[in-house]
């Protein structure tokens, strides 16, 4: 019965419905984020997370580290760039993270899932803003 379904007719309808469903979300997370002040250089291509920087954000949210403990205050779960800084033999003591202003974000979740993330972040941001 499986083998029915799995045509490539089938597969390319998947791949199409996939490829919306993500793309949607997508822009829903890049328009959220630069709203708030995220810089994102580079648009992810593929996968699903975007890499920003937080920098321009006020105190003490301009830090990956800073940004990680007030969403997660939120019960938001974003990743700190610095998590991703390769540092063989901890060569670099002594200076920061060269990603310490970068977060990772995932559109991954469901569209209502991130809706409900960018309103709570945007809430952050009004509060540290003042």
């Amino acid at each position: 019965a499986a083998c029915a379904i799995v045509t490539a007719d089938h597969a390319r309808a998947e791949t199409a419905a996939i490829s919306r469903a993500f793309g949607r979300k997508r822009q829903l997370l890049l328009d959220g984020l630069r709203a708030l002040g995220v810089t994102v250089d580079i648009e992810p291509e593929g996968g699903f997370y975007v890499w920003g920087s937080v920098a321009n954000l006020p105190a003490p949210l301009n830090t990956g580290m800073g940004f990680f403990r007030a969403a997660r205050a939120e019960k938001i779960i974003t990743v700190p760039g610095e998590f991703f800084d390769v540092n063989p033999g901890k060569r670099r003591i002594g200076r920061s993270s060269r990603f310490r202003d970068h977060v990772r974000f995932s559109f991954g979740p469901e569209e209502s899932v991130l809706h409900t993330a960018l309103v709570r972040l945007e809430r952050i941001v009004a509060e540290a803003r003042g």
